[in-house]
């Protein structure tokens, strides 16, 4: 005869289950957008976005004059989310500069999209026709190329956090793929800075994401 269970004995059934659900979740980086972290105030949060106003203006003037073509950024919005969230958004490949965010703790992700990065390439091979067909993983004379590109932002990206802080990023590698981002874990909270890029008429989107854990050090000086 089967045995049948006390109500007690299915509530720690249903519990076990439930616990080992919030286990898998937690891992794979599954998190449902009503438990985003708020970590930061709204007014902080517009003080990111406003920080990062600056370095868009600084970086489209300042490719504009590299690449000689009409360059626009402006910042599209500023999220507080997970780390599993952003690089399941992403595509693969994509260009994604791993920056040394000295003198704070860790390392944060400037990602730029097939887009706009195969329109620079382009650019620099004289190539008036850019096409998706030509999306690819990077050669090393084009992460070399894009390497030229990340230093000009990173020097517009000091210049932006003067107010915050003395900031010395430095670019540590270029990757392609979002499965080799291991910065942190899937579960730790981040602040994505997400821009729309147009150059001539090729448009696409810049993501910065930055770990709780870099700029948590500077969160009162927001």
């Amino acid at each position: 005869m089967t045995e049948l269970l006390t109500d007690d004995e299915i509530a720690r059934l249903l519990d076990e289950v439930n616990a080992a659900y919030e286990d898998d979740k937690e891992e794979s980086g599954d998190f449902s957008t009503e438990s985003r972290p708020e970590k930061f105030s709204r007014e902080q949060m517009r003080e990111i976005s406003l920080i990062h106003e600056n370095f868009a203006r600084m970086a489209a003037k300042s490719l504009s004059t590299k690449l000689r073509r009409a360059f626009r950024i402006t910042v599209a919005s500023t999220d507080q989310l997970y780390m599993g969230e952003f690089l399941r958004t992403i595509p693969a490949p994509t260009t994604l500069g791993v920056i040394d965010m000295n003198p704070l703790k860790g390392s944060a992700v400037l990602e730029i999209d097939p887009s706009i990065t195969f329109a620079i390439i382009d650019k620099f091979c004289n190539s008036s026709i850019v096409s998706t067909k030509s999306w690819h993983e990077l050669t090393d004379n084009e992460k070399f190329l894009m390497k030229g590109i990340y230093a000009g932002l990173l020097d517009d990206l000091r210049d932006a956090w003067y107010k915050l802080t003395d900031l010395k990023p430095l670019l540590d590698r270029i990757e392609t793929d979002p499965r080799f981002i291991k910065l942190v874990p899937p579960s730790e909270g981040v602040v994505l800075i997400t821009f729309e890029a147009k150059m001539d008429d090729v448009e696409g989107m810049m993501n910065f994401c930055i770990p709780y854990s870099v700029i948590e050090s500077v969160k009162e000086e927001l």
